[in-house]
């Protein structure tokens, strides 16, 4: 298993506040280029409203950490508008022209539609051990702190989870963790 923590993590600004990039796949592509298969991010918008990059060719999933957010898709077919809570999950063209409303930090994952992930939010209100399913590839260690074996992980943190590995967790409590595998698609 290998640990990202805020050292590793790579902060940016964009119309409607700042973006820190957790993860990129593969190593060394670049947001801007779009030549990324996979990115998982969280962001900060200090904006009442705002517009949402379009990122062609990408679909989108994004979980309110903080917040609630009101978001207004214009898609060829009309407009879907959608009101995501927190720690709920939207899911979403990344082609689509979206406007947001709501001062939020969320948790997002950028993704070409060759993926299909899958994601489990687990919020700890005591101590608890939890063994991880070997499907698990990331776990995103949101609040708290967690040990895995002799390590002491502290928030925020990504867990990057190799082939088949049995990870067991100790969380602390008001520990939450946002687990993610990410499976080609079919």
């Amino acid at each position: 298993m290998k640990i990202l923590t805020e050292a590793d993590f790579r902060s940016s600004t964009w119309s409607g506040g700042t973006t820190t990039q957790l993860i990129i796949s593969p190593e060394g592509a670049s947001l801007e280029e779009r030549n990324f298969d996979w990115r998982i991010s969280t962001a900060v918008v200090k904006t009442e409203v705002s517009d949402f990059t379009v990122f062609h060719g990408y679909e989108r999933i994004l979980i309110p950490l903080k917040g609630k957010l009101e978001m207004e898709h214009r898609t060829p077919n009309g407009v879907i508008r959608q009101d995501v809570s927190e720690f709920e999950l939207a899911r979403f063209s990344g082609e689509w022209s979206t406007k947001g409303k709501g001062k939020i930090t969320d948790f997002n994952i950028f993704f070409k539609p060759v993926y299909h992930p899958k994601l489990h939010i687990s919020h700890f209100s005591g101590e608890t051990e939890v063994v991880l399913p070997e499907t698990t590839d990331m776990v995103f260690l949101e609040s708290g702190s967690c040990t895995a074996g002799i390590r002491f992980i502290h928030a925020p943190a990504l867990l990057l989870i190799e082939d088949s590995e049995k990870v067991q967790l100790a969380c602390s409590k008001d520990s939450r963790i946002i687990s993610i595998e990410l499976d080609l698609v079919d």
